[in-house]
Parts: C-alpha cells; sequence; structure tokens
C-alpha cells in the first residue's frame, strides 16, 4: 500500500455491550486490515462488564486515532451506531459488531471499488463461522459480471432475498449518509439492520461490489439473536420490533420510491408483508380486539388483497393475506399464543 496521506481517511464504528470477552479479537481484526488509514471509534452502550477497559487495552498506542465513547444508559445498537456515525471524520463508513471478524483486506477492497467507479456505497459477501465446530457456510454476492448496479435493482434482488448483503460487509461514503439523512432506527431490537439497508437502496444511486465472502460473521452461545430470544418475553419483543422495521421500511419506499415499479413493490408488496406480521402478532399476543379492528379497517383489507399481484414472486404471502380476509378465525387460532 502507498503511504497512508495518499488514503483517505476511513473510520470504522463499533458498537458494544458487554463485549469484554470478544471486543479484543474484533479490535485485531480491524487493525489488521491492510488499509492503512482508519479510525477506530468504539461506542460501549453502557455495559455492564468491562468492554471500555478491553477495548482501550487493545486500541492505546496502536497507533491509529481512536476514541471510546460510552452512552450512561443502554440505548442498543442502532444508537451506538448512530452515535459513533455522529463522531466520525473519515470520507467513508464502516460498521463493525464487536463480536465479528473480518478478512484484512476488507476496508482495502471496497475503498478500491469506490476508486473505480463514482458509486455511494460498496458491499461483499459474507460468511457464518460457528464456534461449536459446525462447517463455515459461504455466502457471496451472486450477481453476474463486475459492473456497479442501480439502487433500484438491488433493492428489487434485496427484498426477494437474491442477494443478501450485510450491514457490517458495506463501505458507504459518509456524503450520501448526510444528503439523505439516513440512520438506524433507535430502540428497535430486531429488523433494524434490513431497515436500514431498504432505506439505503431505496436512495443509492449506484453501488459497487465484489463476490468475495471478507465479513467474517461470529455465531456463538451468547450473541443476541440467542441471548434475545431465549423467552417468550423476548421473542415477542423483537417479533414486534420487526414488525414496526417492516412498516417503516413499506412506507419509507413507498414515500421515497425512484420509480413506480418499486413504489408498487412497496404498497403491494412490502406494506401486505407487514399488515400479516402486525395480524400475526395480535395472534400471538391473544390480543382478538386488536386483530379484529385492524381486519376491519378497510384501508389495510386493500392492502392484503393487493398482495396477490405478486402471487408468482412469493405466493406464501397472497396465501396468508387470503387466509386473513377469508377464514380470520382459523388464522387467530391457529397462531394464537
Amino acid at each position: 500500500m502507498h503511504k497512508e496521506n495518499t488514503y483517505p481517511l476511513i473510520s470504522v464504528v463499533v458498537p458494544a455491550c458487554n463485549a469484554e470477552t470478544r471486543i479484543a479479537g474484533t479490535l485485531e481484526a480491524i487493525l489488521g486490515q491492510d488499509y492503512p488509514n482508519l479510525e477506530i471509534i468504539v461506542v460501549n452502550d453502557a455495559s455492564q462488564d468491562k468492554t471500555e477497559q478491553a477495548a482501550r487495552r487493545v486500541l492505546e498506542g496502536c497507533g491509529r486515532p481512536f476514541s471510546v465513547i460510552s452512552h450512561k444508559k443502554n440505548r442498543g445498537v442502532s444508537a451506538a451506531r448512530n452515535t459513533g456515525t455522529e463522531a466520525m471524520h473519515g470520507e467513508f463508513l464502516w460498521f463493525m459488531d464487536a463480536d465479528d471478524k473480518a478478512e484484512p483486506n476488507l476496508v482495502s477492497t471496497l475503498y478500491a471499488l469506490h476508486t473505480k467507479y463514482p458509486c455511494d456505497l460498496s458491499f461483499c459477501g459474507y460468511r457464518n463461522t460457528y464456534e461449536d465446530g459446525s462447517p463455515d457456510a459461504y455466502f457471496p454476492v451472486k450477481l453476474e459480471g463486475a459492473a456497479p448496479r442501480s439502487g433500484e435493482e438491488l433493492l428489487w434482488l434485496r427484498i426477494f432475498n437474491k442477494v443478501v448483503t450485510p450491514v457490517c460487509g458495506t463501505l458507504f461514503r459518509k456524503q450520501f449518509l448526510q444528503e439523505t439523512g439516513l440512520r438506524f432506527h433507535e430502540g428497535c431490537t430486531a429488523g433494524e439492520d434490513v431497515e436500514f439497508l431498504l432505506k439505503v437502496f431505496c436512495r443509492v444511486r449506484q453501488a459497487a461490489f465484489t463476490p468475495d465472502c471478507l465479513h467474517i460473521y461470529v455465531h456463538h452461545a451468547g450473541m443476541g439473536s440467542i441471548h434475545e430470544n431465549n423467552s417468550k418475553e423476548k421473542q415477542i419483543r423483537r417479533y414486534r420490533d420487526n414488525t414496526d422495521a417492516h412498516l417503516r421500511a413499506a412506507r419509507y419506499l413507498s414515500e421515497h420510491a425512484p420509480s413506480e415499479r418499486i413504489k408498487e413493490l412497496a404498497d403491494h408488496f412490502l406494506m401486505p408483508q407487514a399488515r400479516i406480521r402486525q395480524l400475526t402478532l395480535c395472534a400471538k399476543t391473544n390480543n382478538r380486539a386488536e386483530f379484529d379492528a385492524l381486519l376491519s379497517d378497510n384501508a389495510i383489507r386493500k392492502s392484503l388483497s393487493a398482495s396477490k399481484s405478486y402471487f408468482f414472486k412469493k405466493p406464501e404471502v397472497w396465501l396468508k393475506a387470503l387466509a386473513l380476509l377469508h377464514f380470520p378465525d382459523i388464522y387467530f387460532n391457529r397462531r394464537r399464543g
């Protein structure tokens, strides 16, 4: 690589909560990047352990600019990412979770795409690695050719799970985030990443990619998706937050759609999905009164009916909508908590 000052500063934001035993490995993966000009920002989200001290032990004397910001109260990963974004000094932004890893060329590869193409972001594939000894699973970006793609195309592909891009495998241009005002929705415990990325792709002009699996998602017994599903109350909270994230994303895409095609997708596919989740949540929480009230709303019924136009793309959405419209008692009783 060339001298540091020939490369723009890239900020790495690491949200961390009770990550004392894992954050050192993550920070070492960041310090091991072969890109020479990184700023590291750790946001300690009111950890109850020694996360902050563990982070400082690694960063002090590392030779790279860094800061450790602490929330006085626990505000969640979305707020931590937003705090780090507000504090960044770089021209580009990379998010890295406090228990994940990355190949040493992740940043340099994604930055090289920005120098080759005029794009708002670049992204890569990812690898799941399991501490229980299960074999690694690889999820490369499966797109033909190497040319950048429009946000509209990527949005369509993401919604139908043809391309799954991790937030932590994406390099964002700061100017793009500033111009759009995009942030993570604070207080959301599930679905915040997908909501953010759908909004991002809705506004992106062009994005570049590499198929390589450079982000490493570490699966372990203490990870949030497992820890936060260990009781029915937490499962319901996550389902509720995920549902609200679906609703916000559908409304945002409908309002900011770059084309009629995307507006129709938001109104006739994403919104019906969100409404189905709302009604399913009522059943899971045994709230028949709210279930009936939602189903009596003409706008919601029209939304459910509209999903028919995407039957051949994802038939289960229309079939669930059909069951809700014509067999509500059966639907409610089968999903009742």
